[in-house]
């Protein structure tokens, strides 16, 4: 190709471009000096129970022993236990899975309340609204899930988020069948439903990612102090506010808010890269999955990088929630993602979709 029709000027501007993205901007270029090579995966391990016809979410909580805990949003069973999702009645708010090994493909044994000729959520509290499953961690023998409360609204989406619970588990080594569950309802959050997204626990706090509801989705980091968490003390959380830790607060600190997130996302600190890495979907509909970085929780983090935009196969169908799971044994970045379809029909009728789909992520810094 010929280089004459260039001329200085346009070579002097890309010059300046660079260097002022160079000097301005350093954490855009180091997300972006990163390999990523994807490969999609076989999700068949989500379809082999008979009743269990698929859902969404899909957050992963180490327990003890090498067992995972999965956490699902609103799910089909189909009460026949013919394998075949077109048999669901109606769908439940939540159900869970336990993992009995942390290997890739090890078989998942999945839990709801009721039976499964009458299946129920297995989060729920009195009244008309539902659970939909957020993160979670285990302290200190405890395990402990953030739910998000739902409520059916005659606009938007049909639903919209209300506030947020906590749900203690005192038993969490016992069948999930046998679990008592005492629930606590999160204190004033100015519409941020904490937990929603990442939790990430060290010696002395527990770290919850906040996202604005609805839609808005600005995010937001606080802690809470372990000692009172477990007991079901969510009464003094702490919000980083202007570099700081802050319990003082008013109303939404909107200039604090580390990025625009989603309602479901994970953040996990990668040995291999040595950071942080956060990873969603951006956009809807047709939505691509990316990463941030970071040095640590609060911050400050990279702009977001794409690395993968999954097919779709009918116009109404969209991508939402992606995960890692660090809890899963894997020399790769595990991550899922679920496809949906506007088209109630189409979504009982496609069991291709509305499973967990599964991609590997291999990171390789450049430099």
């Amino acid at each position: 190709m010929k280089t004459t029709k260039y001329k200085t000027g346009a070579e002097l501007t890309m010059i300046k471009t660079l260097l002022y993205i160079v000097l301005t901007f350093p954490m855009i270029l180091q997300a972006q000096e990163m390999k990523t090579t994807v490969k999609e995966m076989d999700n068949a391990f989500f379809k082999q129970d008979p009743y269990w016809r698929g859902a969404d979410g899909a957050a992963t909580v180490a327990l003890d022993s090498g067992k995972v805990l999965w956490l699902f949003s609103d799910t089909f069973i189909d009460q026949s236990g013919s394998g075949k999702r077109t048999k669901s009645k109606f769908m439940i708010r939540n159900s869970i899975a336990i993992q009995y090994s942390d290997s890739a493909n090890a078989k998942l044994n999945f839990f709801y309340k009721g039976s499964s000729r009458k299946p129920d959520d297995f989060f729920r509290i009195p009244g008309k609204n539902w659970f939909w499953t957020g993160h979670g961690r285990m302290l200190k023998d405890k395990l402990l899930i953030f739910l998000m409360e739902q409520t059916a609204t005659s606009t938007g989406m049909g639903f919209e988020s209300v506030d947020w619970y906590l749900a203690i588990i005192d038993n969490p080594n016992d069948s999930p069948a046998d679990w008592k569950i005492n629930y606590s309802k999160g204190p004033e959050t100015f519409g941020v439903i904490v937990g929603s997204s990442a939790v990430l626990s060290d010696e002395n706090y527990l770290y919850a990612f906040g996202v604005k509801e609805p839609a808005t989705h600005e995010t937001y980091l606080l802690r809470f102090e372990i000692r009172k968490i477990i007991n079901g003390d969510l009464s003094s959380p702490e919000w980083w506010v202007n570099n700081t830790w802050s319990q003082t607060l008013t109303e939404e600190p909107k200039l604090s808010s580390l990025f625009i997130g989603q309602t479901e996302f994970s953040v996990h600190y990668d040995p291999k890269l040595r950071q942080f890495i956060q990873i969603q979907t951006f956009g809807f509909g047709k939505a691509s999955l990316g990463y941030r970085l970071a040095d640590q929780l609060t911050g400050p983090w990279s702009e977001p990088v794409m690395f993968f935009t999954p097919v779709l196969k009918d116009e109404k169908e969209f991508v939402y929630t992606a995960n890692a799971h660090p809890e899963i044994r894997s020399n790769e970045i595990l991550v899922t993602y679920n496809i949906n379809n506007g088209d109630f029909g189409k979504l009982l009728n496609n069991e291709d979709i509305y499973f967990p789909k599964i991609i590997k992520v291999s990171t390789e810094k450049v430099r």
